[in-house]
């Protein structure tokens, strides 16, 4: 059983984050959250908006999102939250009761044509546990397979057992990425480069099955398949994520700066995936 918090404003892309929440509480035999948050302090600056204004549309959004909810999935256990506070503060701090945090990567602030707004991509980057950032597309129903980005990472592990253990709930397959790079070599050479690319991908792959073999144990149902791919991971890993339910990536990877909440990779999936992103901070 798996609970789920979705973060509500009242706009489209919240809406399509509601549903894809509601089918993974389904999924998942849990229940249903749904938050919203508004900031008291509006009501003292320039726009000098009433509080209970500022109350009253919030639970506006929160009826509606129930309601569409209750219509669409009647058996769904839901609570509905309204609160007052910086919304990704809040749902950071409500987020630890939960096993996944869902949000739309944009809400009704921002500037058009921008792919993630800062509540989702504060969350993304500072949640207690796993995060699944659902952009205006939303996930299809039809949609299948669960993608996942591996580099021998601790927090790429992580990743492993979101997609491992979504998968599982889910009855999906699990589509294993490795993208590796080669090195670069100097003109002297250390032989045909043929060679010297089949014998790093097989290195590579070796370095994907010790990974996948430190969990499989644990979801003996799921479906893995490998790709070894010689590219850069963001690519490799839109790649395969065409017609794919979620891409699950670890918070940071191999490289970067250690004290960076998210690394390149999720960043780039982030504002880039064509599917929800389930960023992993812990297993």
């Amino acid at each position: 059983m798996g609970s789920i918090l979705v973060g509500v404003d009242g706009s489209e892309p919240c809406l399509r984050a509601v549903e894809c929440a509601a089918r993974e509480a389904v999924y998942r035999a849990g229940g249903l959250t749904l938050m919203t948050v508004y900031e008291v302090g509006l009501a003292d600056s320039a726009s000098r908006w009433p509080s209970d204004l500022l109350e009253r549309e919030a639970v506006a959004a929160a009826d509606v999102a129930g309601a569409y909810v209750r219509e669409h999935w009647p058996d769904l256990d839901v609570d509905v939250r309204v609160v007052t506070g910086s919304p990704a503060e809040e749902l950071l701090r409500h987020g630890r009761e939960f096993d996944v945090i869902v949000v739309g990567s944009r809400g009704r602030g921002g500037f058009p044509g921008m792919r993630i707004g800062s509540v989702a991509y504060q969350v993304a980057a500072h949640a207690p546990g796993y995060v699944l950032v659902v952009g205006e597309e939303g996930s299809a129903p039809e949609a299948s397979g669960i993608v996942v980005g591996v580099d021998g990472s601790r927090h790429a592990d992580c990743a492993v057992v979101a997609a491992l253990r979504t998968a599982s709930y889910h009855g999906d397959r699990v589509c294993a990425v490795w993208a590796w790079s080669p090195p670069v070599f100097s003109s002297s050479g250390l032989g045909p480069w043929a060679r010297v690319d089949e014998e790093m991908s097989e290195t590579q792959g070796a370095a994907l099955d010790a990974v996948l073999a430190r969990h499989l144990s644990d979801f003996p149902d799921v479906e893995v398949v490998r790709r070894v791919v010689r590219g850069q991971p963001t690519n490799a890993l839109i790649d395969a994520a065409a017609g794919a339910r979620m891409i699950a990536v670890g918070a940071r990877g191999t490289r970067g700066f250690a004290r960076l909440a998210l690394g390149g990779v999720a960043h780039a999936l982030l504002h880039h995936a064509p599917c929800p992103v389930l960023v992993a901070h812990r297993v």
